[in-house]
């Protein structure tokens, strides 16, 4: 009889599959393994030595909270005046009144629209001439708190020396000036002058005007005086505007608009301001008041 021999048994994979997905699971096993000693020993580690490495923040400092004391106030100090705060704009006051509140004053532009005379040389006719510096008055004399009574509308206008006197004598004016510039024949003539009524109710305060308005004016603009038989305040007896009205009352030549040199200095814009300026000093100095 045959003997019978135990067969030794061995592990066989036969199917590929199967042996595939073995593998697969070996290797997962094998990773799980490799990540939980990295994790449990690597990491912690890692931690310890930014932690011991770290630089420390520093811990914010508090400042003692000390009670500021209330300020006392003495109950027999003044009050202290608030003060503005930056960009805070006062409240208006109102200006002090002018040196000539309560004065009034006629003002008179020589000549209408209708006037034909020209300067020799700028041809600016004559009225415009007269009308621009009597306005320059006028606002100067309105500056300083005068009223102004102011006989024509405009530089058009062309009123009569009747009419004039009685718009100022309607206006009970103080006294009353006429702006003039002089054409004459000879281009030589030059200068500044006057002409007061001969016959007038208030004569000595009419030569006083003109007087002192004429001398301020000279001495402003350093114009000449022109004289006639020595004089250079002329008395007039033929004047309609000088006769009529009430009160003192004279005409001032600003110079001859006749003289080339003359017309061109007169006319210009900004001389006729030191002209200006220099009649109104002789008002001040007619009414005693210090400018």
């Amino acid at each position: 009889m045959k003997k019978i021999v135990k067969r030794r048994r061995t592990f066989r994979i036969n199917n590929p599959l199967a042996f595939g997905i073995l593998c697969a699971m070996i290797l997962v096993l094998l990773a799980g393994i490799t990540y939980a000693l990295v994790a449990g020993i690597v990491s912690p580690a890692i931690v310890n030595y930014q932690v011991a490495n770290a630089t420390p923040s520093p811990a914010p400092t508090v400042a003692p909270i000390t009670a500021t004391p209330s300020p006392t106030v003495d109950p027999m100090e003044p009050t202290p005046t608030p003060t503005l705060e930056p960009g805070t704009t006062p409240a208006p006051t109102d200006a002090p009144p002018g040196a000539l509140q309560g004065r009034i004053i006629g003002i008179d532009p020589a000549r209408g629209f209708s006037s034909q005379i020209q300067g020799v040389s700028t041809k600016i006719y004559a009225n415009r001439l007269n009308f621009a510096v009597a306005t320059l008055v006028k606002e100067r004399l309105e500056a300083e708190g005068a009223t102004v009574v102011f006989t024509l509308s405009s530089v058009k206008d062309d009123k009569t020396a009747a009419e004039r006197a009685k718009i100022l004598n309607d206006g009970n004016v103080e006294f009353a000036i006429r702006i003039e510039c002089n054409s004459v024949k000879s281009t030589e003539t030059r200068g500044a002058m006057a002409w007061v009524p001969e016959k007038h109710d208030k004569k000595s305060d009419c030569d006083k005007l003109a007087d002192m308005v004429l001398s301020a004016y000279i001495d402003a603009t350093g114009l000449p005086l022109r004289e006639i038989k020595d004089q250079s305040v002329i008395n007039k007896t033929d004047e309609t505007f000088l006769n009529n009205t009430k009160a003192p009352v004279f005409t001032l030549f600003l110079g001859h608009i006749s003289n080339s040199t003359e017309d061109k200095k007169i006319n210009d814009e900004e001389f006729q301001k030191t002209m200006a300026q220099g009649v109104v000093t002789g008002v001040f100095k007619y009414l005693g008041v210090n400018q």
